[in-house]
């Protein structure tokens, strides 16, 4: 590995570019006084100091007291086990850090009840699955669609079966026979009709459904959602019930 890889790694595990180049230095010097380090490094003389006590901070690095002083890295391996536990942890906490603000965003949307139509233009047909996607995920007692699903619509098949695990009742009847679905969806009900509709109805309360052929290419496609309209969902709901009872 080139002395520039050694940097570059360091630096991904978060040091400064003077720090890395520093304590790269020091592994194939193992000991050294500031200036031999500086002049190796390439560190201007005015930093080398600080650098060199930053890196005694951080454990990476030991100072030898006398006249000269010196500095004698750690051991190489201990060195890169201690930097690659702090990023661990950095990450770790990050990650509670994400984990708290996504918990917080989803409560203040899912403390916002939404009322009314919201009538929708996409261009790409897949925005449509994304956007159908992220309303099927606020499911939580029941879902019935007319779907067009197929082996492509990665994220509906995705927020399906993540409903399904939630304990969702889920019922699909798919234009395409699920037969030729090379990868079934997992536990979830689907029967095969051919009913011309795209919409999906969760908790008898939302509906969303397509205005446009998504099975066409159109330069936009076009879909409504209504939030909370009880009595559209109850007739499209009866008429699942009615074609479900009389699909395979």
């Amino acid at each position: 590995m080139t002395t520039a890889s050694v940097n570059q790694l360091l630096e991904h595990l978060g040091l400064t570019e003077y720090e890395s180049k520093t304590l790269s230095t020091l592994f194939s010097l193992s000991e050294a006084e500031a200036p031999e380090v500086s002049r190796l490094a390439q560190v201007p003389k005015t930093r080398v100091y600080d650098v060199l006590d930053k890196l005694v901070k951080k454990s990476l690095v030991i100072e030898i007291r006398g006249r000269p002083k010196k500095y004698r890295v750690v051991d190489s391996q201990k060195a890169l086990d201690q930097l690659v536990e702090r990023k661990k942890s950095e990450l770790s906490d990050l990650e509670q850090r994400v984990e708290g603000i996504k918990a917080d965003i989803q409560h203040g949307v899912s403390g916002k009840m939404k009322t009314g139509e919201t009538v929708m233009k996409v261009k790409d047909r897949h925005d449509f699955e994304k956007i159908l996607g992220q309303e099927i995920e606020s499911a939580q007692e029941s879902i019935q669609g007319f779907t067009e699903i197929t082996d492509k619509h990665h994220a509906l098949r995705e927020a399906v079966e993540k409903a399904q695990e939630r304990n969702v009742n889920v019922q699909l009847l798919n234009y395409y026979n699920p037969s030729s679905l090379k990868k079934p969806l997992k536990n979830v009900d689907m029967k095969h009709n051919e009913h011309g509709l795209n919409a999906f109805v969760i908790d008898n309360k939302k509906v969303i459904m397509a205005l446009s052929d998504f099975k066409k290419d159109n330069p936009e496609y076009h879909f409504t959602i209504w939030h909370d309209n009880r009595p559209v969902a109850n007739a499209l709901g009866h008429y699942f019930t009615k074609c479900w009872s009389g699909s395979q």
